[in-house]
Order: C-alpha cells, then structure tokens, then sequence
C-alpha cells in the first residue's frame, strides 16, 4: 500500500520484439497487486479507447496494401502519445498512482529512428508532447533480435497461427538490429534511468532483476512494498 505523501511514479517496460516485455509486465503488476499498490497498467500505442483505433492503423497491414510514409507513421505515433499522457498516464500521476506502461518514448526514438527519421525531428516532437515528462524508471529487457524473432514466430506456432502478428515483426533482421542497437545507445546515455537488463535468462531470473530495480524506486517514492 501507499503511504501519505506519494507521488506517482511512471515505469515504462521496452525492448525488441520478443524480449518478454509484456510476460514481465504482467509479473511485475500481479506483484504490486498483491501489495495493493495504487497501480495503473497501459501500453503504447492503443492505451485509450481512440488509441485503440490508432493502434490498428499503426501495426495492421492495410487491405489496399498502401504503406504509411514514416512522416505519417511518426505522427500517429505522437498523436496516440499525446492523448494517452492527457487522458491516462497524467491523471494517474497526478493521483498518486504507479503507472505502468508497455513500450513508450523510447520505442519511437528506436523504431521510427532506425526506420530513418531525423532526430532533431524527434526531439521536436517529443517536447511538444511530453513537455517536462520523463519515465522515472525504464526497464530494457535486452536481447539478441536473432534469438527474439524465433521467439516471436515459436509463440505464433504455439497459437497455431491465430495470434496476431504486427507489421513489424515481419521486418527484416537487420532492421531489428538497429531497433536494438538504438535501444542499447539510449541506456548508454541515460544510465539513471535506464536499466538494462538481459533478457535470455529464464522468466524468474528477469523477474527478480527487474524487482532488483523497481522496488528501491518505489521505497524512495513512498510506497510500501516491503
């Protein structure tokens, strides 16, 4: 539970496509559930109800086989930012609340950055819309996009090819590695912020690394977790 005095905390999981981000999410939430903490769970993009739609336009391959432009494709990855911080993330800190968010800011300076967008173009745009807002915590689950794409197509097998796969899990290898290396660069340059955390290890041993960097945090900020 809380304690007087709170003030929220934002933690944003990333990693490249298969890393286990949305495995750990789940653990780290069912955790904090347990401890009743005041908690919010969200992701990017899609984290509201317009998001949603936003989401679909983003990651599904459209039935006239058009391509977003990257401008375009930039964009509406801004435009659901912008309204996630305004109707989820904001009131949920200003509340007191932990926040916990799959993928985010990071994601788009990765992707959208190796996919050739300028980053003075981002920084722009980041200002615009986040203003002063910064994760207080992310954890990068790190690994290899070689060994992450067979994970991705071995979980599609497993769901006997009903699960959904996203446009950017068909991208080619290279592409990843670039996504990654992007990732890397940002941890590189934000050590305070960023623990990286390698992702090859079993389901535990992540789970245990990314309580190792979540429950300090949250001590610091008020909320007793043990």
């Amino acid at each position: 539970m809380s304690s007087q005095g709170t003030h929220g905390v934002l933690i944003t999981m990333e990693g490249v496509e298969g890393s286990g981000k949305s495995t750990q999410l789940l653990r780290l939430s069912e955790r904090l559930r347990r401890l009743e903490v005041p908690m919010v769970v969200t992701k990017e993009p899609g984290g509201t109800p317009l998001g949603q739609e936003i989401r679909r336009l983003l990651l599904q391959p459209h039935a006239s086989g058009e391509a977003w432009c990257a401008e375009a494709e930039l964009l509406l990855f801004y435009a659901d930012r912008a309204q996630h911080l305004h109707g989820v993330i904001r009131p949920a800190l200003e509340a007191g609340k932990i926040v916990l968010c799959d993928r985010f800011e990071d994601s788009t300076r990765a992707y959208q950055g190796a996919s050739g967008v300028p980053e003075f173009v981002l920084d722009r745009l980041h200002e615009l819309v986040l203003q002063r807002l910064r994760p207080h915590l992310t954890l990068l689950l790190d690994m290899d996009p070689q060994v992450s794409l067979q994970r991705v197509e071995v979980r599609n097998l497993g769901y006997g090819g009903a699960f959904q796969e996203t446009r950017f899990d068909e991208a080619q290898l290279e592409f990843h590695q670039r996504v990654r290396n992007r990732f890397l660069a940002i941890a590189k340059a934000e050590p305070q912020r960023v623990a990286l955390i390698p992702a090859r290890s079993t389901p535990a041993e992540v789970e245990h690394a990314v309580w190792q960097r979540v429950a300090p945090l949250l001590r610091n900020a008020g909320f007793q977790v043990g």
